[in-house]
């Protein structure tokens, strides 16, 4: 923190800044009449309360520091727990499709088997009603013995092809359901790691919101000591300056214990509606990023969604930008842009073309690689639809 001094015009001097060095020179000069004039001997307390004041000030400063860089920290693995949560649900969903066509492909041919065996059925049945005199008829009238052998040899062809047309549609439909239990497995290892990862998703929540109620603390601290020292340095420069003014009416008045050389003293709605409100919505202000999102929503006609961009990050980004869809937002929990965006990530509008508008105390328009590529130094970006609301 830099130091602050007070300013002085009214006691004729030329203004210029104190050192600790030119301040014990000005105490041990004005303790030469400190028993003269009582109220200035206070101020060596004061100098000793501002070093403690500066000390406690530094080492909370330091430890804010600390705190930060272990939020940052957490909000980083966060980010990709998040992540990782996306890219295994997109996995999931890919291997539901394809047990949903491996299913496609059983149920078709189990009605290909069905009507094969019906088929056989029908034949085997009519065979049965019409007797073996049918078959002896047709064996009977062979006009050689190469045609009853042909006869003999055609009928049990029949019966076999049928057979082995049956036995072939049943062995592939049971393959296929070996596909589709192999599938449900690896859904279900799927499955369990994303309950992990969302498991370990709330353990660092919890932790990351640990870490933000510390530094909220530290920062009250760090601020209600930034307050206390620069109190103290007025104070301390206000009596530097009264003894410095003594020193001189002593030296004036030609006094035995005049001081010389007396240093110098200072002090949903649709689609276009959204994208067209981007381009009319104008920035709320700096470090406002969230909030510029909600006004063009709720200037679209959409809604109104509340939050901070950390917030909006977690409630509605679930996919990789390589995803993403014209009206998504696209945000990270944790920005390298401020301080503020340490703590409560960046957002901005997916507009389509590659192309993504934000506020940054200006509304902008920057290309999607060039966004992510800066905002994934802390975090992985993710974008969504917000409030759920798919726009068309």
């Amino acid at each position: 923190m830099s130091r602050m001094h007070t300013h002085t015009s009214d006691a004729g001097i030329t203004a210029r800044s104190v050192t600790r060095r030119d301040a014990l020179r000005l105490l041990i000069g004005a303790g030469i009449c400190a028993t003269m004039f009582p109220g200035v001997a206070g101020a060596e307390t004061t100098q000793e309360k501002l070093d403690a004041a500066q000390m406690s000030y530094d080492q909370a400063q330091a430890e804010l520091d600390r705190i930060s860089s272990e939020y940052e920290a957490i909000a980083t693995q966060l980010s990709e727990t998040t992540a990782q949560i996306a890219e295994v649900t997109a996995q999931i969903d890919e291997k539901q499709a394809q047990i949903d066509e491996k299913q496609a492909q059983i149920d078709e041919k189990q009605a290909e088997m069905e009507a094969k065996q019906e088929v056989l059925a029908r034949r085997m049945s009519s065979s049965y009603k019409a007797g073996p005199s049918s078959t002896l008829d047709l064996l009977l009238s062979s006009a050689t013995f190469e045609e009853l052998t042909s006869n003999i040899f055609y009928l049990d062809k029949i019966t076999e092809a049928d057979s082995e047309i049956i036995a072939q549609v049943r062995e592939l439909k049971e393959q296929l359901e070996d596909e589709r239990a192999e599938l449900e497995a690896q859904k279900a290892e799927l499955e369990a790691q994303k309950s992990e990862l969302e498991d370990l998703q709330a353990q660092q929540q919890a932790q990351l919101e640990e870490a933000r109620a510390k530094q909220r603390e530290s920062q009250e601290l760090v601020d209600n000591l930034s307050a206390e020292v620069q109190e103290l340095m007025a104070q301390r420069d206000a009596e530097l300056l009264a003894a410095q003014q003594l020193a001189q009416q002593m030296q004036n008045q030609g006094g035995a214990n005049s001081v010389t050389d007396t240093p110098l003293v200072t002090g949903n709605g649709s689609l276009s509606a959204v994208v067209s409100a981007c381009y009319s919505t104008p920035s709320p202000g700096s470090g406002l990023c969230a909030a510029w999102v909600t006004n063009v929503f709720v200037r679209a006609g959409v809604g109104s969604f509340w939050g901070n961009a950390d917030d909006m990050y977690y409630s509605w980004c679930h996919t990789l930008p390589s995803n993403i869809q014209p009206g998504m937002i696209v945000a990270v929990n944790c920005s390298p842009a401020s301080a503020a965006g340490r703590i409560y990530g960046h957002i901005g509008i997916y507009v389509g073309n590659g192309t993504v508008m934000d506020n940054v105390g200006y509304v902008r328009t920057i290309s999607l690689s060039e966004w992510v590529g800066y905002y994934s130094a802390l975090a992985t970006p993710l974008c969504g639809w917000l409030g759920g609301i798919a726009l068309s």
